[in-house]
């Protein structure tokens, strides 16, 4: 072989080892896209289901009440409100159900003006405290908010009240869900009137 053939030949293995090199290098990070993609829809259907536990917790609670405005009036919380309102969460982020009370009340002012029904935070606490776990499961904060129902005509069909809930699951990375519900009491008997699933 002579020196230029030599030549040659490095310089094909050289390029050879690049382009594998450039193909591994891609290939590393599309599977790191994907596994962070499918981390973030855990993550998303993991805090939806917690949002809905909660949400079905609260309803379990307000069923057995026979009136619902000591609930609204905040004088008969639930028994669900584990440590303080404010929590850091896994990744470091910091979470105020106090911050998040108002925002939801900005929210619901702005769609209907001021003056009209309050958000309440009602419960709280890690997903695990739902299923007495709390030491095994503090990645997903879980809260739930009441207020009444603004009901645009007259109570029929036997309709005694209504209440709305809001129950809210935050985790790491920004992680949200939403699950939104209405109570009414029809003659005694409470009925779910609506259940909005990942607002």
């Amino acid at each position: 072989m002579t020196g230029n053939e030599h030549g040659s030949a490095l310089l094909a293995t050289l390029l050879t080892a690049m382009l594998l090199a450039a193909l591994a290098g891609g290939l590393t990070i599309a599977l790191m896209t994907e596994e962070a993609v499918e981390a973030n829809h855990r993550r998303a259907v993991a805090a939806l289901y917690a949002a809905d536990a909660m949400l079905a917790r609260v309803v379990s609670e307000l069923a057995r009440l026979p009136d619902w405005q000591p609930v609204l009036d905040g004088a008969d919380p639930s028994s669900l409100r584990v440590g303080t309102a404010a929590r850091t969460l896994a990744d470091g982020s910091f979470v105020d159900l106090v911050l998040v009370t108002n925002a939801l009340q900005r929210e619901l002012d702005q769609a209907r003006g001021t003056g009209s029904a309050r958000w309440r935070l009602h419960a709280w606490g890690w997903r695990g405290d739902l299923v007495t776990d709390s030491d095994q499961d503090q990645l997903l904060l879980v809260a739930a908010w009441v207020r009444g129902a603004v009901v645009g005509t007259a109570p029929s069909n036997g309709l005694e009240e209504q209440i709305v809930l809001r129950a809210l699951a935050f985790g790491p990375f920004g992680t949200r869900r939403e699950v939104e519900a209405v109570l009414g009491r029809y003659d005694g008997a409470v009925h779910v009137i609506a259940w909005d699933l990942d607002r």
